[in-house]
């Protein structure tokens, strides 16, 4: 005779932990709705106690002898989209806050009236005003706005000025660096980072950058701040970051243009190396306005 076995109950996982989930989430978008101050993005945050009701559901079960153990994979991807929509709920209104069109217009304003008073201030220079090219302001609000669109402690407000490329050295540049920055700490306009720079419409000369935080400049003298300028060296509508690199290419184009010079006076030849490097000093010399011994001594 055979010996009847006692057919196992089955139970499936997740289902009680989407119906958790369903009631939570209701209880949750209702009580988003009607109380303005609930963070619904830090009660998310607990989400993962959902794995943990799963564990536990799973170990209840799975101890019993007389329980088959099934996922309920239904009820689990149920949990899943339910969580999905609580998420996008609390996620939207932040997205709205912090790239919607609110947000844009307060900065574009603060922008524009930042670069007005900024020229304002620079009305009782005029010469510094003459030799400003441009002005503009970038603002990036870094707080959480919550439609609070004013700057607030964290907040970047950068001024950017361009200034007219007539400078002797970079110390000059430095000195006039600072008077900008005296005169917007002057009108408290607040900018917490300048970008400085002289325009680069030139094919030979010198471009000037200085970049720092507001407080930076406080105690220093303009050679000083000098030390922290950086430079663009211009040739030939080309760029270099050193004077030895642009006077490596100057030298590189003249004695190209040096060689072929001699080959078509000499059937083809080219000169020996010594004379091709006092010809390409000699006229390096000429093209970048350096003294030569010969003309020194002259």
């Amino acid at each position: 005779m055979d010996e009847q076995t006692t057919p196992k109950k089955v139970r499936r996982v997740g289902s009680i932990a989407f119906a958790l989930v369903l009631i939570a989430a209701g209880v949750l978008l209702i009580v988003y709705q009607f109380v303005p101050q609930f963070d619904l993005l830090k009660i998310l945050k607990f989400s993962p106690v959902i794995l943990i009701a799963l564990g536990i559901e799973m170990l209840v079960y799975s101890a019993r002898p007389d329980v088959k153990v099934k996922f309920d994979w239904l009820a689990m991807l149920g949990t899943a989209f339910t969580l999905c929509i609580v998420g996008t709920a609390a996620l939207l209104p932040l997205a709205i806050s912090e790239w919607g069109p609110a947000r844009s217009y307060a900065q574009s304003r603060i922008e524009s009236q930042k670069t007005e008073a900024m020229y304002n201030a620079l009305s009782t220079e005029p010469e510094l005003k003459a030799r400003t090219n441009s002005l503009s302001v970038n603002v990036w609000f870094n707080h959480e706005t919550h439609g609070n669109y004013t700057l607030q402690d964290g907040d970047d407000c950068i001024l950017h000025t361009e200034l007219v490329n007539d400078y002797v050295d970079a110390e000059t540049f430095a000195a006039d660096c600072m008077a900008v920055m005296q005169a917007a700490q002057a009108e408290d306009l607040g900018f917490t980072r300048y970008s400085f720079s002289t325009d680069e419409d030139t094919d030979d000369g010198i471009s000037y950058y200085l970049d720092c935080v507001a407080s930076y400049p406080a105690g220093l003298t303009a050679a000083q701040v000098a030390q922290r300028v950086q430079a663009s060296y211009h040739y030939d509508y080309n760029s270099f970051s050193s004077e030895a690199d642009r006077d490596d290419y100057i030298r590189r184009q003249l004695q190209n243009e040096i060689s072929d010079e001699y080959a078509d006076r000499h059937d083809g030849a080219y000169p020996d190396e010594k004379y091709l490097n006092e010809e390409t000093e000699r006229r390096f010399a000429e093209r970048t306005g350096m003294a030569t011994p010969e003309s020194a001594q002259a």
